[in-house]
This record gives C-alpha cells, structure tokens and sequence, in this order.
C-alpha cells in the first residue's frame, strides 16, 4: 500500500468519524477524564523521542488533559511493547512504535512477546521520513550511479555502515542488494550518528541516514548527499537524486512511526484517538515541526494503518529471511 494514498483518504476517514452511532459517542463523551501516559520506546533526545513529545504536546492540548511521555527503553523497544500490550486497555496508555517495533520484529525473535495486530489496536500512521545515502565528499563515489558501478566492479569490496543489525538502514541496503545485484559489506554501528562520523572519516563507503540525522553534515559539507530512498525527491534536499532515478528502477523506503494502543481499548476511544490524529496531522505548525526535522505528518484510520503493518510485515520478513538478518 502506497503512503501516498494516506493524504487523499485521511479526510475522507476524518469526516467519516462524525457519522458514528449515538452509543459510541456516549461511551467516549467523559474519555479522557484523567492523564494519558505516552510510551516511547526509545531513550530522550532522539527523532523519536522529539516526535512522541511534540504529538504528546498537540495530543493534551487538544483533549484538554495531560500527555505524559515516559522513555521506557530496552531489547530494541520490545520491553516497552510488550508492556503496553499486557496493561489496561482502558486508552490512558498508548504507545508510538516505528516499523521496527511494529513489523521487523516478528522476523527477527523467534519467541517475540506479542504480535502487532493480534495484541494492539492500530490508532493511527502518524509521520513518514526519507533516508537518504551519504558518502565522503572527498573520496568516491561522486554520484549513486558511480556507488553502483563501483560495487558492480569490484563485489565485496565496499561497504556501509548501519545503525545496527535489523536497523532500517541495515535492511533497506539488503533489500537494495538484491534489488540492485550488488555485493556490498555491512559494518553496523550503535546508531547512525556513529556510521555516520565512520564516513566523514573515510572509513565508511557511506550509510542510509535519516534526513533529518544527515542534513546538518551535508550542509556544512562534511558529507556527500547521493541519493534518496523514497518514491519522490526530498523537499529539504531538491537537488538530491532518489535512488530510482540513478540506476535501481522502483526501489523505495520510507521509514514510519504509528500509534498503537491495547487490543480491547474500546472502539469509541480508538476512533477519538484516531480522529484527533488525524486532524494533527492537518495543523501546519506540527507539519512545519516534523519538516524541518526531515519527517513529513500523516494521519491514517486505524484499518489503513492495520493494513500498512501487515504489508510491511510481509515485505520485511523476505529480506530477513533472504538475507539471513539476525538480532544481536
């Protein structure tokens, strides 16, 4: 399922909600009553952790109660996970996940504590960001053509770097392997900002980093900007190439983040979640917020986002699978 259907379908989804049934409306009237507490499953200071507080900050103002993020970190967010998915499903406790969180998992631990659409109710896709791959602007490759050509010479003999095993960096340059017939070497990181300073020092042939991670660096002119992943060329780097257009036909990445809550969260504070992410998403202060962090804002129905989860799933699982992809 394509992103883009997201923008066209979110209004439509929106308005949809107004025409609920009486008993629904009556059942969410006094939700929240109290203060919601926001999982993020990642330490602070990070992109995630920016977003769960600014969607937290727009979340109280709009509900009138207070949106509490609480940073619950451990085994790549799967501690928190799990831990939301076994509380109250009473919609004082939601949790922001990214696809790693939401769709890799599953791949990666043979004995996962919870599965995404058996123990969660999806709330909504809140934001999509680009990655884009760097390289050091002193030494090649000039282009993403030249990275391929180079590759395609001499397999093996380059590498990238990831912010860590089953990271999105490190499976979306598996999937480019594949997609691109090339033999490139992983070398993961503890996040991207490490690989990315392994670049800038020239030992790193170069990484998939997030936008938002990367653009300070390119700016100062510390790396080299080759290609972007996503369908359309960035709007923080215009003249940044996507990596279809400079020799893989097709090939797109989109990194995600969504809102889940407990399976049995009853529906009329699924939809009023739902709707009030929805509408968000429309605000221009928090588009500009995400924007210039390299994030764009999305709202989705919770059965968009269902779908989105199953279709990542299934298209993550082979690359784990083909490219045997283990977790630490």
């Amino acid at each position: 399922m394509h992103f883009k259907t997201f923008k066209k379908s979110a209004v439509a989804a929106l308005l949809s909600l107004s025409f609920l049934v009486p008993g629904g409306a009556a059942m969410a009237s006094d939700y929240p009553n109290r203060p919601i507490r926001f999982i993020c499953p990642y330490t602070a200071g990070g992109l995630t952790d920016v977003l769960s507080r600014l969607l937290a900050k727009r979340l109280s103002e709009r509900v009138g109660q207070p949106v509490i993020v609480e940073n619950r970190t451990g085994a790549g967010g799967v501690i928190a996970v799990e831990g939301v998915a076994k509380g109250a499903a009473d919609g004082y406790t939601i949790i922001l996940v990214g696809q790693g969180q939401a769709s890799v998992n599953e791949s990666l631990y043979k004995k996962l504590p919870y599965n995404t659409l058996r123990d969660f109710a999806p709330i909504s896709l809140v934001s999509t960001f680009s990655l884009v791959f760097v390289g050091n602007p002193e030494q090649p490759p000039k282009s993403f053509s030249e990275f391929l050509a180079m590759a395609r010479a001499k397999p093996g003999a380059l590498n990238y770097g990831s912010a860590g095993n089953a990271s999105t960096s490190h499976l979306m340059s598996e999937l480019l392997k594949g997609e691109a017939n090339i033999d490139i070497t992983h070398i993961p990181y503890r996040g991207e900002a490490a690989a990315m300073t392994e670049v800038m020092g020239g030992r790193l042939t170069g990484i998939f980093a997030t936008v938002g991670g990367a653009r300070p660096y390119i700016e100062s002119g510390k790396l080299r900007p080759l290609a972007i992943a996503t369908k359309e060329r960035s709007k923080l780097l215009p003249d940044v190439p996507t990596v279809s257009e400079s020799g893989v036909p097709g090939f797109e990445v989109q990194g995600w983040y969504a809102i889940l809550a407990p399976k049995n969260v009853p529906q009329a504070v699924v939809d009023r979640l739902s709707k009030e992410f929805m509408a968000m998403a429309q605000e221009p202060e928090l588009r500009e917020a995400l924007a210039s962090r390299g994030m764009d804002a999305v709202g989705s129905s919770p059965e968009e986002l269902a779908k989105v989860i199953k279709s990542e799933s299934e298209r993550w699982a082979k690359v784990v699978a083909d490219a045997k992809i283990t977790v630490d």
